[in-house]
């Protein structure tokens, strides 16, 4: 393991995680806000600390396996711990534990808040709230890459924080792979925020919904979130990037190169879509036949939350825990699923989902012909065993720590209900859930211990279980040839 190596890149890492901590502390100065103080400091304590570690760590040289794990796991705990400071400086919430948790949430594209009352925070603090989830999208490595020269094997790096069973790149150069994706996110955002605006959302609230939408993150300038609004033109604005951030982003740029039909074609996109109409379909019949809603009223709802739930972005446009119980169970399920392969999505994954359908049925059919070669096919393609091992192995993980933490939620006092749907929520990146962490309410009621285990949940489950999972093998940390 080169130690120095990770203590470099990761203090160049910080170095640059203060400068962008630089743009809501203009705007604390901008707007006399009296967050000035506690977002300097929290910049010059994360820019001294980069310096630090750059002047004593390696500049560059060849990064294995091994170090990309190390790295891609330190950032997302160093940006954690560093990005928790302007809300415990600056008063937004009660303990550096809650600005942890948020700062987490962020990060990870959760959502999930312990802030009652986000409308009286400065407006600096917001832009930092939402910059989290901005910058955690389409992920911190990603964007770093970009930026990382003289460094040999950022591959390690890339697979190991994008998302889905396969890394699929669409450029052979890995810095180039990531610039693309940044780019195509960029531009995304961009154009969000100009259609809010046109549709009457102010900038400053368009910029921040479009950072939690681009990211499927969910943190809203409003404590009722897109219900504050009631508007159904920002709604479907909303609702169609919140699908497109559900989607795979590697195939937005192979779209664009070759053409629509390459999404249309594509199996993973179609099985995406196919759930969203059905789930769809049978929350707005539920809606329209058990509340007596109008059709039209209980279809928009039911869309606006099951692409907001399956694509784990967490807006509501509706408190949807006062839904009857089959709509709330259809919405748990999405929860799990999460987006696709490749997007800023969490969750199981579309593909996985998939695969595992395909694996248990080439099971079925082995059991009726023993002798029989059955092979899993994706795409039109044979998936390799080793793929579909780690797929079922992942299944299995997630749902092991599923169970864990909702032992471990409930015992802090929460009805199990309410646990599983606040483990759900995290673990699948999520944000709301049901009971008293609803739409309507924060995790504010929830003790430090819950906050503690909320938070690994969170960071487990943007970092796909394995990144963090295999640090705890003490195989890891022996010297080994050839990692």
């Amino acid at each position: 393991m080169n130690y120095l190596l990770v203590e470099g890149i990761l203090g160049r890492l910080m170095v640059a995680y203060a400068t962008f901590m630089g743009a809501p502390l203009l705007v604390a100065l901008a707007w006399q806000e009296g967050s000035v103080l506690g977002l300097l400091i929290s910049v010059i304590v994360i820019l001294i600390l980069g310096v630090i570690m750059v002047s004593h760590g390696q500049k560059d040289g060849r990064m294995g396996l091994r170090e990309g794990f190390v790295i891609v796991a330190g950032a997302w705990i160093l940006t954690s711990l560093a990005g928790a400071l302007p809300f415990a400086l600056t008063g937004a919430v009660p303990t550096y534990l809650d600005g942890l948790f948020e700062t987490v949430s962020g990060l990870t594209t959760t959502g999930a808040s312990v802030i009652d009352n986000v409308e009286i925070l400065p407006q600096s603090i917001l832009l930092w709230r939402g910059m989290t989830h901005w910058l955690g999208g389409m992920g911190i490595i990603v964007l770093f890459i970009v930026f990382l020269p003289n460094i040999t094997g950022a591959v390690h790096l890339f697979n190991a924080e994008v998302p889905g069973p396969i890394s699929e790149r669409v450029l052979p150069r890995i810095r180039d792979n990531a610039l693309k994706l940044w780019q195509i996110y960029l531009g995304l955002t961009l154009a969000q925020i100009i259609l809010l605006v046109l549709a009457g959302m102010n900038w400053f609230d368009a910029i921040n919904h479009s950072f939690a939408t681009m990211a499927t993150g969910g943190f809203s300038t409003k404590n009722t979130s897109i219900m504050y609004y009631d508007s159904l033109g920002l709604e479907l604005i909303i609702i169609a990037f919140m699908m497109i951030a559900g989607g795979n982003f590697g195939l937005y740029y192979q779209a664009w190169r070759s053409g629509i039909k390459k999404i249309l074609k594509d199996v993973e996109f179609q099985f995406y879509i196919l759930i969203i109409v059905v789930a769809t379909l049978m929350i707005a019949l539920s809606l329209w036949w058990t509340m007596e809603r109008g059709g039209g009223n209980s279809l928009r709802h039911a869309l606006f939350q099951v692409v907001s739930i399956m694509t784990t972005t967490g807006f509501a446009s509706d408190d949807f825990n006062q839904w009857p119980s089959v709509s709330k169970f259809i919405l748990l399920c999405l929860m799990f699923i999460g987006g696709s392969a490749g997007s800023t999505a969490g969750g199981i994954k579309v593909s996985r989902i998939i695969l595992l359908f395909k694996l248990a049925w080439a099971e079925l059919k082995r059991a009726i012909h023993p002798k029989a070669v059955i092979d899993v096919r994706f795409a039109k393609r044979t998936v390799d065993p080793s793929i579909l091992n780690t797929v079922a192995v992942f299944f299995f993980l997630f749902l092991s720590i599923f169970a864990f933490a909702t032992l471990l939620i409930t015992a802090t006092g929460l009805e199990p209900f309410d646990a599983m749907s606040a483990v759900a929520a995290t673990l699948g990146n999520v944000g709301p859930g049901f009971g008293v962490i609803g739409p309507t309410t924060t995790y504010s009621t929830i003790n430090a211990f819950g906050e503690s285990v909320l938070i690994l949940c969170m960071l487990l489950g943007r970092l796909e279980l394995f990144t963090l999972l295999v640090l705890i093998q003490p195989e890891f940390w022996r010297s080994r040839k050839g990692w």
